[in-house]
């Protein structure tokens, strides 16, 4: 089989190499996965650069989300599960997720913890499948982690983004008004798509205008934020008392300053996300809810760019280059 291996830190294309490889066996609570999408997602062309993490090993495998077929289980694992479509997370970390693990998605064939293989409905391609371990599982814990949404008006930052397209569908799904906020009119078209009942264009206007105009202040109960840093000291201003923050990225500042008082004032709660090392619990009520919304219709991942296998480098370019709208998969 062909499978693509990360051989060192560095660019694409100096990096990643498709290989030839006897095909693996599942050992005790695996299962052999015949994969059909692999997801290409930011952490992992992160992790592949040296931005998050040394080698552990010559060669690793790459990628944490995909889909496929069932071929084949290991010891303890139910031979009813050969022939299930499924789809994947966590694939490519450590089991505390703040490191690399040994397996990896962008492979003809993938071996599989077989508890990180979740049916997928009958209803989902899989090459929506492979968009659903890293960017909706972050959508969801983002909108979710404070509590109920329905009823509440969410914030959704950069909502024509893989996460965020993510979040504004589920919001949706779970009764939210959603304001989104985009750059351009081809973005604001695509988070309308999504179901956002308004979309606000932060470069024309500065948003906290656009925001007190539209709710007032104090309008907002929940942010899920793409930039923490370019949002914090605006949330006094715009979120309720006790309003919440599910942040997931901090890109204009890797390291931004916290307006301590006016949050304390206002009892706001944030809450960074990162996906990998999400609680047991929130991951399982992650994976009920978006089975659920992908067999009810209410979510469907956009998928902006498709690749071959033998074009890898170039799908980790194009997710580098940051100018996806929505995401990246590899097709197998």
């Amino acid at each position: 089989m062909k499978a693509v291996f990360n051989t060192a830190r560095g660019t694409a294309r100096d990096t990643l190499a498709l290989k030839d490889v006897d095909l693996p066996s599942p050992g005790a609570g695996e299962v052999l996965v015949a994969m059909r999408a692999s997801g290409v997602n930011p952490s992992d062309v992160k992790l592949r650069s040296g931005a998050q993490g040394p080698m552990i090993a010559d060669q690793v495998l790459v990628h944490n989300d995909g889909a496929g077929v069932i071929e084949a289980v290991g010891e303890g694992v139910g031979p009813a599960r050969v022939g299930q479509r499924v789809w994947m997370y966590n694939i490519n970390r450590s089991a505390d997720g703040l490191g690399q693990g040994p397996l990896g998605t962008a492979a003809q064939y993938a071996i599989i913890p077989a508890h990180l293989a979740v049916e997928l409905p009958e209803e989902a391609s899989f090459e929506a499948g492979a968009c659903l371990g890293v960017p909706a599982m972050t959508a969801h814990r983002a909108l979710m982690w404070a509590g109920p949404v329905a009823g509440r008006t969410v914030l959704v930052t950069g909502g024509a983004g893989a996460v965020g397209h993510s979040a504004i569908q589920i919001a949706k799904a779970k009764g939210a008004r959603v304001i989104a906020t985009v750059s351009n009119d081809i973005k604001a078209e695509i988070a309308r798509e999504a179901g956002a009942d308004e979309v606000l264009n932060y470069k024309a206007t500065p948003l906290l205008d656009q925001l007190l105009d539209l709710v007032g202040n104090g309008g907002i109960d929940h942010v899920v934020d793409v930039d923490i840093a370019a949002h914090m000291e605006i949330y006094p201003q715009i979120l309720k008392i006790n309003g919440s923050v599910g942040a997931y990225a901090s890109a204009s500042n890797l390291t931004p300053a916290l307006p301590f008082y006016p949050l304390a004032f206002r009892n706001i709660q944030l809450q960074p996300v990162f996906v990998y090392s999400m609680s047991d619990a929130a991951k399982a009520e992650a994976i009920k809810d978006i089975n659920a919304l992908l067999t009810s219709g209410q979510l469907s991942p956009r998928i902006d760019r498709r690749f071959a296998l033998e074009d890898i480098a170039g799908a980790h370019e194009t997710v580098e280059a940051g100018s996806l709208l929505g995401n990246a998969v590899v097709t197998l």
